[in-house]
């Protein structure tokens, strides 16, 4: 299979108060996520879960919600995770 155009990537003005260097770290994994999914067929059983399911990425300390179309990857929210609580 021919590798397919880039994947653009959207980040959302959900972002604003996420740390600079975090959200640095976090396009560049989704960045590069992009380059690798040109590399996946859009028709197969992957992809198709990627576009009804999301992506979802932790990142020191935030979650990252994605939704995933066939030519952008897309930020739909951003929020710092909980703390765990350990009952040890």
């Amino acid at each position: 299979m021919a590798e397919r155009q880039g994947i653009q990537v959207v980040m959302c003005e959900s972002t604003a108060s996420v740390p600079p260097e975090i959200l640095q770290t976090v396009q560049q994994h989704i960045e590069e996520m992009a380059r690798a999914l040109t590399q996946v067929d859009p028709q197969s059983p992957f992809c198709a879960s990627l576009r009804e399911s999301g992506l979802s990425v932790e990142v020191l300390g935030w979650k990252f919600g994605f939704t995933v179309e066939p030519d952008k990857i897309v930020l739909t929210e951003a929020a710092p995770v909980p703390p765990q609580v350990t009952w040890w």
